[in-house]
């Protein structure tokens, strides 16, 4: 099954905190056919320093010329990718062991194209917050249009459902939800339970200033990937708030300690 090769895709913008963490995650999977393209947006601090001392040859670091959001960084990712499986994993993020290996078997096995798993929370400090997600068992393209089920950092699709993936650069907010409504054209995507992966989340997230801005970028969304005008950008992001408290009472829950 390794001659299957999975190109990672890493953006990462000053995560010098929690780089080599990140980094060790996916080099020490026991699934070993990885290409682990970090593409860094202009680091104000030692991320470059940090990953250009890791010695091993599966790490392929670009640089951008100029910060320009992750959607650009992921985009150029994807252009240089080479794998037959393209994983997700944003820079602070981290995979636990097995994450490669018993996902794509689950794909091979079940001859699925796009697929994602369950991820727990954790906070700047590595401590585990003891709240994780699941979500439906299969997500349809309509599904998306309601609300991102899915942790960008626990996704895997088949190259090849869609080998020259990109989405609109000036996204630079919820740019995940781009890709998903982009792939989900082309396959629907499926869960693989357990968890597998650690989102890190941040104090400033919760705030209600970041939930007006989440609403207002999700508004963007639909006007940069859709052309919709403002009223019906409203609407939509309207109508994902509604299923957003719906995912929140159904799919997120108490790990037992």
């Amino acid at each position: 099954m390794e001659s299957k090769k999975v190109s990672v895709v890493c953006p990462m913008y000053n995560c010098e905190k929690f780089a080599l963490k990140t980094v060790h995650s996916v080099l020490s999977q026991s699934y070993s056919n990885v290409e682990l393209i970090i593409v860094d947006d202009c680091s104000k601090d030692k991320t470059v320093e940090i990953i250009r001392q890791i010695n091993d040859e599966r790490i392929r670091l670009l640089i951008n010329e100029k910060n320009s959001g992750a959607a650009f960084s992921r985009n150029v990712a994807l252009k240089v990718a080479t794998g037959d499986y393209i994983a997700f994993l944003d820079g602070d993020d981290i995979w636990l062991p097995g994450k490669l290996e018993k996902q794509v078997s689950y794909m091979e096995e079940n001859n699925y194209d796009f697929t994602y798993t369950d991820y727990e929370l954790i906070d700047e400090n590595d401590n585990r917050l003891m709240v994780f997600y699941d979500g439906p068992d299969r997500v349809n393209y309509k599904k998306f249009l309601r609300i991102d089920y899915i942790g960008t950092s626990t996704v895997i699709y088949k190259k090849d459902i869609c080998p020259l993936l990109q989405v609109p650069s000036d996204i630079y907010k919820r740019n995940d939800d781009a890709l998903w409504l982009t792939l989900s054209k082309y396959a629907d995507c499926y869960r693989m339970p357990g968890i597998y992966s650690q989102y890190r989340k941040s104090s400033s997230s919760i705030s209600s200033g970041s939930k007006i801005k989440l609403f207002k970028h999700h508004m963007i969304l639909y006007k940069k990937l859709y052309n919709f005008g403002n009223f019906k950008s409203f609407l939509y992001a309207s109508r994902n708030v509604f299923f957003y408290i719906l995912k929140q009472k159904k799919y997120k829950k108490r790990l037992n300690r």
